[in-house]
């Protein structure tokens, strides 16, 4: 007799016998049980899941004429027409290579007649998504309205492309991917059948590669008992199947720790000898990054994770000098590298410098409380390299400072520190910052007060920026400056006059945002003339800003007496807009 795959071997043939789908088999019989059977299904789903397997239980359940009315007997006239692989009631129709409205109408025909053994003439449509439009059209009317005798079933692994008119006349099903746990148990149960010996280590490696599909895991345990025959082993099934072993995994990881860059090429040797391709092997390598963050998190449970406790540990004690920021910029290299791979012409050089650029890199390193530690005049034993840090520091913080002044001068109301996606973000929550960056932090640090605050203190400090003195002075001299107003009479700086509670609580707040102590002083500064013309452009509305920098435009609406009716913004005044609300939304959470 012909060898016979486990895929076909082991389909189930009742309704008890589906793993995963459970919800779906149990609607399914209480439907059968209740006389409230629909005319027309819908399955859909990822491949591999049950769907055609489904189909044809439901078929056979519903034309079997034995004693129990949700298990077919096998015994039954239809039951042994359906076994026989050709059934005169049930039609197994595949889309994919009968699309056209021919192929529909053929069907259409055959509607018209009553079955000839069993109680329902059954159409299984698989991929019915493939159709043409023509093919749907021609079904639409049977399908709504079909004889009593007739019931139709379709399968479908992309319901998105099938026509909504269809849809709106059907029973829709969805079925789920299956747990890695399912697919384990589900094999340990044929490896008892045939007497075959794995351990839970060897099944979850064909449950992982399954990735959700009980027939993929059942084509790979095929493939592997071909090779390893009734005694299989983990290292023997990843073998057989290309699956890269966690060594390797930690061996990369422990090389991008140490910054050896021969290691991580060494790596990569290992895994072309073993005969790995690069695919499997950065999607392994992503699994792994991804359980060493969830270990160090205590996310999940090994039991989750599907590995051993001693697996689990040696996550959780693995590179400890790599931080969780460390190991989520190296995830993001990971996912530009399989991005970029296919396009790759050497894609072995892609993958080793890749990795080389892994352990190249230095460590990541909290810039606020460097910049604090830094910049802490009690801190005399500051090194020559802490000054050129120091002095790198300075020169990227002045660039940021002067970006964001400009911003500030727009709209002083705004939080324009939030925009810096790279600069330091969100507003004062207990966060250190330096001194070379309270100035530029002064809009963030002000939204924080409007939501912690009262609101007459927040709205007294509107129109103001915050103008530092000697850096290395201490107290460290700051002056709270209103833009615009001069003279004690106006609003802002009096109601500080009047309140100097206000003064106090905002002293304070800065001290504790620069952990050193602070002179804080009032101060009225008018516009100069820069920043005058830079708020008066800010007012404009784009269209008096493009009338003043184009001269075209101004001799169009000369010539023609032109005016703007209506206007919209661009696509990427749009995408700005969009960052910037996720950004606001960023901070508020």
């Amino acid at each position: 007799m012909a060898y016979v795959a486990m895929a076909r071997k082991w389909r189930p043939q009742s309704f008890s016998d589906m793993v995963g789908q459970e919800h779906i088999a149990r609607t399914l019989q209480n439907a059968i049980e209740g006389g409230r059977l629909h005319h027309a299904f819908l399955f859909t789903g990822t491949r591999g899941v049950g769907k055609t397997t489904s189909a044809r239980i439901l078929a056979r359940t519903l034309n079997c004429t034995g004693g129990d009315p949700l298990h077919p007997c096998g015994e039954c006239p239809s039951c042994k027409d359906f076994a026989g692989g050709n059934p005169m009631d049930i039609f197994e129709i595949d889309a994919a290579s009968n699309t056209g409205v021919d192929n529909i109408r053929d069907v259409i025909e055959k509607v018209q007649y009553p079955p000839v053994i069993g109680k329902y003439k059954i159409f299984i449509i698989d991929e019915v998504h493939m159709l043409s439009t023509g093919a749907f059209n021609a079904l639409l009317k049977t399908l709504e309205e079909p004889p009593e005798h007739v019931i139709f079933i379709f399968a479908t692994t992309e319901v998105n492309k099938v026509p909504q008119t269809i849809l709106s006349r059907v029973q829709r099903f969805d079925f789920k991917r299956l747990s890695v746990e399912q697919v384990r148990s589900r094999l340990r149960y044929i490896c008892e059948q045939e007497s075959i010996n794995a351990s839970d280590e060897t099944l979850d490696v064909f449950a992982e590669k399954a990735d959700g599909s009980m027939r993929d895991g059942l084509t790979y345990f095929d493939q592997a008992y071909a090779f390893t025959g009734s005694e299989m082993t983990a290292d023997a099934v990843r073998s057989v199947l290309g699956i890269p072993p966690v060594e390797l995994f930690f061996s990369l990881i422990n090389s991008i720790e140490a910054h050896d860059l021969k290691g991580c090429f060494k790596m990569v040797d290992d895994a072309c000898k073993r005969g790995i391709e690069f695919t499997p092997l950065l999607d392994g390598f992503g699994k792994f990054l991804r359980n060493l963050l969830y270990t160090r998190l205590e996310a999940f449970t090994a039991d989750v994770l599907n590995i051993s406790d001693e697996m689990y540990t040696k996550y959780k004690s693995a590179v400890p000098s790599l931080k969780n920021g460390d190991l989520l910029r190296i995830s993001k290299m990971l996912i530009d590298l399989q991005g970029t791979l296919r396009y790759s012409t050497n894609p072995r050089l892609l993958v080793e410098t890749t990795f080389a650029r892994m352990a190249w890199l230095d460590k990541l390193t909290d810039l606020r409380r460097a910049l604090a530690a830094i910049n802490d005049p009690a801190n005399a034993s500051a090194s020559a390299d802490q000054e050129a840090l120091k002095k790198k520091v300075t020169d990227v913080q002045n660039m940021l400072e002067a970006q964001e002044e400009a911003k500030a001068l727009q709209q002083a109301n705004e939080n324009p520190f939030a925009a810096m996606q790279s600069g330091i973000s969100g507003g004062y929550n207990g966060d250190v910052y330096s001194r070379y960056e309270i100035a530029a932090a002064w809009g963030s640090i002000k939204a924080r007060i409007a939501e912690d605050f009262d609101f007459a203190f927040s709205v007294a400090l509107n129109d103001t920026v915050l103008e530092t003195g000697n850096l290395q002075e201490t107290p460290f001299p700051i002056a709270l400056t209103y833009l615009g107003e001069t003279g004690n009479e106006a609003w802002g700086p009096k109601q500080m006059e009047e309140h100097p509670e206000y003064l106090d609580r905002l002293r304070q707040i800065l001290e504790n945002a620069l952990q050193t102590p602070v002179s804080l002083s009032i101060k009225t500064r008018a516009f100069n003339e820069a920043e005058r013309h830079q708020r008066m452009q800010a007012q404009l509305s784009p269209y008096d800003l493009d009338l003043q920098n184009e001269v075209g435009l101004q001799r169009l609406r000369e010539q023609f007496n032109a005016e703007l009716i209506y206007s919209r913004k661009s696509k990427r005044q749009v995408i700005v807009q969009q960052t910037e609300d996720e950004l606001e939304m960023e901070q508020d959470n």
